[in-house]
C-alpha cells in the first residue's frame, strides 16, 4: 500500500471515530429527518389535493403543533394516572405469576423441577439490561443539551428540513467527490422511498394495534384499557421485540383477577399481530418494506447496545439505511468493481497474447 492509500485509509478511520463521538447528535438529526418525512407525506397529500407546497407545509406545521398541544393538554394528563396504576399493578401480577410457577414446580418431581428455569432469577438478570437500555436512551435525550432543549432542537431541525430540504441534501452530497455525487443522489432517493414505505406500513400497524388491543382488553374487561392500548401502539414501532413486550402488561394485570384470561389474552395478541402482518398490511400495502427477520433482530441488538432505547425504536429505519448502503456502495460500487477490473485485466492480457502471437508470425514471414 503506497503513501496515498495509507493517508486515505487513515482519514476514513478518523472520520469514523468522529462520527462515533457525536453519535447522540447524529441520532437526534436522524430522528428529525424521520419526523420531517412523516410531515412530508402529509404535505404530498395536500399538494395532490391542489394546495400549493408553501401552504401545504404551513398546514402540516399547524397540524403538528395542534397534535403536540393536544397531547400535552389532554392525552398526557389523563394517561399519567393510568400509567401510575399500571406501574403498580404489573409487578403484582408478575409476582403472582412467579408464585404460581413455584407452586407448579413444587408439585413436580425434583428432577423435572430442577430442569425448569427459575423465572425470578431470569427477571433479576433482565433488570440490569433494561436499566442500561433506559440509561443510554436518557443519555441520548438529556445528555446533549437537556431534555427541554433537545426537544426544541428536534422540533427546530424537523421544521427546517421540512420547509426547505434541498440545501441540506445538496450540502450532504457535496461531501463526496464530484464523480460520485450523482450516484449518492440516487442512493439518497432510494433511501427516502424506502423510509416513506416503512412509515406508511408502521402507521397502519400502530393504528391497527391500538384499535384491536383496545377492543380486546375491553371485551376481556381488563383494567386500564386506554393506557395499555397506547403502550402497545408505541411498542409496535419495535418489530418482534415490541410485540412480545406489549403482551406482558395485560397478561400480568389479568393474572391478578383470572388465570384463564391471561392465557386467552396471550393467544388473542398473537392472533392480532399475525393478522396485521399477514393480512391487514399486505391488503392495504403492495410495496411494503420486507426485511429478513434475522437481520432485523441482529440490527435491533446492535443499535440497542450502542444507542440505547431510542436505538431500539429507530432500529428498523436504521437497518433499512444500513442495508441499502451496504448493497449499493460496498457490494455494487466496491466489490463488483474489483471483479470488473480483474476481468478487464484478464481481457487485456489475452489481447496482448494474441498481438504477440501475430507479431511472431509476421517476424517469421
Amino acid at each position: 500500500m503506497d503513501f496515498g492509500k495509507w493517508v486515505s485509509f487513515s482519514l476514513v478511520i478518523i472520520f469514523i471515530y468522529i462520527l462515533w463521538q457525536i453519535k447522540q447528535i447524529l441520532l437526534l438529526v436522524f430522528t428529525a429527518v424521520v419526523a420531517a418525512l412523516i410531515l412530508n407525506i402529509i404535505v404530498k397529500k395536500l399538494v395532490d389535493f391542489g394546495l400549493k407546497r408553501g401552504y401545504a407545509v404551513l398546514s402540516s406545521i399547524l397540524l403538528l403543533f395542534c397534535v403536540i398541544t393536544f397531547f400535552i393538554l389532554i392525552i398526557i394528563p389523563s394517561f399519567l394516572e393510568q400509567f401510575q396504576e399500571l406501574y403498580n399493578l404489573v409487578p403484582l401480577g408478575i409476582q403472582k405469576l412467579i408464585l404460581e410457577v413455584d407452586q407448579f414446580k413444587y408439585n413436580l418431581s425434583s428432577e423435572w423441577a430442577n430442569s425448569l428455569p427459575d423465572l425470578e432469577q431470569i427477571l433479576l438478570d433482565l433488570q440490569p439490561l433494561l436499566n442500561d437500555l433506559l440509561k443510554r436512551g436518557f443519555i441520548v435525550i438529556t445528555g446533549v443539551f437537556g431534555a427541554l432543549l433537545s426537544g426544541l432542537l428536534l422540533l427546530a431541525l424537523t421544521l427546517m428540513i421540512l420547509v426547505d430540504p434541498i440545501p441540506y441534501k445538496d450540502g450532504f452530497i457535496r461531501l463526496f467527490p464530484y464523480f460520485y455525487r450523482s450516484r449518492i443522489n440516487d442512493i439518497l432517493l432510494r433511501i427516502k422511498i424506502e423510509l416513506e414505505e416503512w412509515l406508511a406500513d408502521t402507521f397502519i400497524k400502530v393504528i391497527s394495534v391500538f384499535i384491536l388491543t383496545f377492543l380486546t382488553l375491553l371485551i376481556f374487561n381488563v383494567p386500564l384499557v386506554s393506557a395499555q392500548a397506547f403502550l402497545a401502539a408505541c411498542l409496535a414501532f419495535i418489530p418482534y421485540i415490541g410485540s412480545i413486550t406489549s403482551v406482558v402488561s395485560p397478561m400480568a394485570i389479568s393474572f391478578l383477577y383470572s388465570d384463564w384470561k391471561s392465557w386467552a389474552i396471550l393467544i388473542v395478541y398473537l392472533g392480532i399481530y399475525h393478522s396485521i402482518d399477514k393480512i391487514i398490511i399486505p391488503k392495504l400495502r403492495r410495496n411494503r418494506v420486507i426485511l429478513i427477520p434475522a437481520n432485523v433482530i441482529i440490527g435491533q441488538i446492535i443499535f440497542a447496545n450502542f444507542l440505547g432505547v431510542l436505538g431500539l425504536f429507530l432500529a428498523f429505519p436504521l437497518i433499512i439505511i444500513t442495508q441499502i448502503l451496504i448493497k449499493e456502495i460496498l457490494i455494487k460500487d466496491i466489490f463488483d468493481s474489483w471483479k470488473l477490473t480483474e476481468e478487464i485485466k484478464t481481457l487485456n492480457n489475452e489481447e496482448l497474447e494474441i498481438i504477440n502471437e501475430e507479431l511472431k508470425v509476421i517476424n517469421e514471414e
